[in-house]
């Protein structure tokens, strides 16, 4: 077989874009072909750009909880891109071209060529990394596997890095079949790949080790004793049990373990029978996140439906996000959930016509995550005036809302509750729309990040300084039309900051910014990223005088 390397030439999939859609300035795409940049390292607007980083999206309201704590992920994946290569290899290399803020990958994946159930293979995972400021090609020792893969998937940690993380490329080495013999053979794979079920398979085994003539002392335990420790278990370790005898298999088997799941850390081993297997076990499921979970496994669209119908009575939060076979049906069934106090339908990329209207007979909504989505103003403006105990309302990237105002209006007049509202990169939105905002007197979190990068916003930023006092995270990205004078009041008013982006605002000077210092004792965060009236001197100077606040420049991130 001869020796070949390829870079991308498809992306499939991703969870986090920093660009708008009609925008190729860092987009997933970018990643498409070798590399221009490398080994130059700076802020590239021709790579991709992960849109957090940090753990300050920690401090967020936005922030979905987990609903199964004991599900967690210990290497703590917060993002992914699926990339497909031209051809199909043995694989041997990959490698990450990173030119900004390296060292946030922490799994790769490969896809096995012509598997559809459970196709995903892990060829590399480690710990995220906190390198210098340079360049860097990564490219680790990957696990070796006898299968074709022509299509890989990168998960990524940011939540240790200082800024914006930046990928220029992906290349995928190996060797590629001489002839289709060997094509066929490679396809199957000289050897097979061994995958860990999370059915439980039902094995009896007896309480006692006859071998070494050990008594189980779980044997004397009364089963509602042991119901309580595996409350602790997480999912994995629930189906070992269930294997272990029939007592412990029956154990396991109620309800109560699976009134929470949370299947994300799972999603490469969630099929149909995963979900035909909770569907014995879960009758009053209340929590259910299915996130990245699915995506091209015929037939798992109806099963998620009928899962989701079948505990419509109990049901009370529901993540979705990055689900791209969501469609109508589950959209239906979905709607009839009247107990659902928090929908995640964030980065659905689904290839049918979503129906959001459906989602107007829902009324106890408290949290709503539509990031995304081609969700036009007519199904939001719905949405919130059916929900009036909603406090957490989030439209970042919604590229169909071209009247902002008038959702925003609406939620104003029947969301009295609302505590965090986020439009990042939503453009319709103006500053009459703005100064309505605040008369939302509970605002702790506002996000409207490049909502003005063309617009004069006018005074609109006095009337949220004195209407919204209790704010504590304020995003102002590329508000270019700021100055001084125009931000000088939510210095006097908002005292309970603790975020503050002033990213891309030419305008401003040292002196507004050394204000904020001074006058916002709870800060924590200033970021003046771009801010081209701010020298590296002044910055430093502030970092001695004001240690607990951490400051974002351009010239010491690049």
């Amino acid at each position: 077989m001869g020796r070949i390397e390829y870079y991308v030439q498809k992306v499939v999939d991703y969870t986090s874009r920093y660009n708008y859609s009609n925008s190729f300035y860092y987009s997933p795409n970018n990643v498409i072909g070798k590399y221009e940049h490398y080994p130059a390292y700076g802020d590239f607007p021709e790579a991709y750009c992960l849109r957090h980083y940090g753990n300050w999206l920690k401090c967020s309201e936005k922030l979905q909880p987990n609903y199964r704590p004991q599900d967690y992920d210990p290497l703590g994946a917060q993002d992914y891109i699926i990339v497909q290569f031209e051809g199909a290899v043995l694989p041997k290399d990959i490698c990450v071209y990173e030119v900004f803020n390296p060292g946030a990958v922490v799994r790769i994946w490969g896809k096995l060529l012509f598997r559809t159930d459970r196709p995903w293979i892990l060829l590399w995972e480690g710990a995220p990394e906190k390198l210098p400021h340079n360049a860097r090609k990564f490219h680790p020792k990957i696990r070796e596997v006898n299968y074709l893969i022509n299509t890989i998937r990168l998960e990524f940690n940011q939540s240790h890095l200082e800024y914006h993380y930046s990928i220029e490329a992906i290349l995928l080495g190996g060797y590629k079949p001489a002839s289709q013999i060997e094509k066929a053979i490679m396809s199957r794979g000289i050897s097979s790949v061994q995958i860990v079920e999370l059915e439980a398979s039902k094995m009896n085994i007896s309480c006692v080790d006859e071998q070494n003539n050990r008594l189980d002392c779980f044997s004397y335990l009364p089963n509602e004793v042991i119901l309580h420790i595996f409350q602790y278990l997480d999912l994995k370790s629930l189906s070992r049990c269930s294997r272990v005898n029939k007592r412990w298999n029956f154990i396991t088997s109620d309800a109560i373990l699976y009134q929470n799941l949370n299947l994300k850390p799972y999603w490469h081993l969630v099929n149909c029978d995963t979900i035909k297997c909770f569907m014995d076990k879960s009758k009053t499921l209340k929590k259910l996140d299915l996130s990245w979970c699915g995506n091209d496994i015929d037939g798992f669209d109806q099963l998620v439906a009928i899962f989701i119908g079948t505990n419509q009575k109990f049901l009370t939060h529901l993540s979705l996000a990055n689900c791209n076979f969501l469609n109508c049906q589950i959209m239906l069934e979905t709607s009839k959930c009247g107990e659902l106090v928090d929908l995640r339908l964030n980065n659905v990329k689904s290839c049918f016509t979503i129906n959001f209207s459906l989602l107007t007979s829902l009324n106890k909504l408290v949290c709503l995550d539509l990031t995304s989505t081609n969700i036009h103003d007519c199904h939001v403006i719905s949405i919130l005036k059916s929900n009036p105990h909603l406090s957490v309302i989030i439209l970042d990237l919604c590229e169909n809302i071209q009247r902002l105002d008038q959702v925003v209006d609406t939620a104003v007049e029947y969301n009295k509750k609302l505590s965090t509202w986020s439009s990042w990169k939503t453009f319709s939105l103006t500053a009459e729309g703005v100064k309505q905002l605040s008369n939302c007197h509970n605002l702790t979190e506002l996000d409207l990040g490049w909502c003005f990068v063309n617009k004069d916003p006018g005074n609109c930023l006095n009337y949220i300084a004195e209407g919204c006092p209790k704010l504590k995270r304020l995003i102002l990205s590329e508000w270019r039309g700021l100055t001084d004078n125009l931000i000088a009041p939510i210095l006097k008013s908002c005292k309970e900051l603790t975020q503050l982006d002033f990213l891309g605002i030419k305008n401003i000077s040292s002196q507004i910014c050394e204000k904020a210092l001074m006058s916002l004792p709870k800060l924590q965060l200033l970021d003046l990223y771009y801010c081209d009236s701010i020298s590296m001197e002044e910055v430093n100077l502030w970092r001695q005088k004001y240690p607990h606040v951490t400051i974002k420049v351009f010239n010491e991130c690049d």
